[in-house]
């Protein structure tokens, strides 16, 4: 079985990324973006697991094996937003500008004292939603994360601005939905990645750009819970062709909350049906913003139902077991994972 995306190990020192973060300062975001093509080619060639992630995502999207530049690319995109976190938390000069779209259905909750649940992915970037933040105190968000594999790069990021590690929600523990409650009795946003599962914990099957593919069932079960509306959220990444980006913070509804205990598993199926078609429909939109750089569809290679199946491999890559079905308790928590 490959190596899952929660057990590898941190690329980069504690030294490195804090120099890198100096530098992007000094020299600006312009000339800093130079740099990152070398950067970006050293991990593009050392990482293949990434790059056949990636031809399976692509496959999965448009039923062709991407080209090299087109995974190279897609690796440079992730740089980029990577670079653009220094500037959007330090509030710098150079700090791309962002746009938001339907924020208007969510701001008619939190009128109300009304909170409301923001299901995310691994697409495009949240500090762009921190950054709006600065600016739009409606959009501080309570993010509930696993912080173990980006560990160092979030605490050489969060030193730029030193309250936004107040908006992060560690997870697990009765003490983690406790503190969730109560930002969302508040009238609060509370953000869950959806995407991602991890070994052991229970999954829901569901169509994602044509093959099924095995998310969490964890946020869906917190979000249960909560009883608070849920939307679904995303800031993408959008450059234009003279090289200038901006982010595009986007909210669409995808249900009300949960009803009582009876209907709860039904409300959860519709749930989890909407979140994977909604999800697909902006990787189309923006297929370069997704980041999750293994296979997301964790099936064997010989598996029919594998996106690129019957086709050689272009980038390596070995079989791939099945995501497990067996839970783990998603009330408290534990199963609403990402990270940042």
């Amino acid at each position: 079985m490959a190596e899952a995306w929660f057990e590898k190990r941190e690329r980069g020192s504690p030294w490195g990324l804090r120099v890198a973060r100096v530098l992007a300062l000094r020299l600006g975001r312009r000339t800093t973006r130079i740099l990152l093509w070398p950067i970006t080619a050293y991990f593009f060639w050392t990482l293949p697991e990434g790059r056949a992630g990636l031809r399976c995502y692509y496959e999965a999207l448009d039923g062709r094996r991407p080209t090299r530049a087109r995974v190279f690319r897609h690796y440079l995109t992730f740089a980029r937003t990577i670079l653009d976190r220094v500037y959007l938390l330090a509030q710098h000069h150079d700090a791309p500008p962002y746009e938001i779209r339907g924020f208007e259905a969510v701001a008619s909750y939190l009128d109300q004292g009304q909170g409301v649940i923001l299901l995310g992915a691994h697409l495009g970037s949240f500090e762009a939603a921190r950054a709006a933040a600065f600016s739009h105190p409606a959009l501080k968000i309570q993010v509930i994360m696993h912080t173990g594999v980006s560990r160092q790069l979030n605490e050489t990021l969060t030193v730029l601005h030193p309250e936004a590690r107040d908006s992060i929600v560690p997870l697990g523990g009765p003490a983690s939905l406790l503190r969730v409650r109560e930002f969302l009795a508040h009238g609060g946003l509370v953000g869950l990645m959806g995407d991602r599962t991890i070994t052991g914990e229970a999954t829901y099957p569901a169509d994602f750009l044509g093959p099924t593919a095995h998310f969490p069932l964890g946020p869906l079960r917190l979000a249960a819970v909560l009883r608070a509306p849920v939307f679904f959220f995303t800031a993408l990444y959008r450059a234009s062709a003279d090289g200038a980006c901006r982010y595009e913070l986007v909210f669409e509804f995808l249900c009300g909350p949960a009803p009582d205990a009876k209907a709860r598993d039904e409300w959860m199926r519709q749930l989890g049906a909407r979140y994977a078609q909604t999800l697909g429909a902006f990787c189309r939109v923006a297929p370069d913003n997704w980041f999750n750089f293994y296979d997301f569809w964790q099936v064997p290679d010989n598996d029919p139902s594998r996106p690129g199946a019957g086709r050689d491999p272009d980038y390596g890559g070995g079989p791939r077991g099945q995501s497990s079905m067996d839970g783990a308790d998603a009330t408290e928590g534990h199963s609403a994972h990402g990270e940042s």
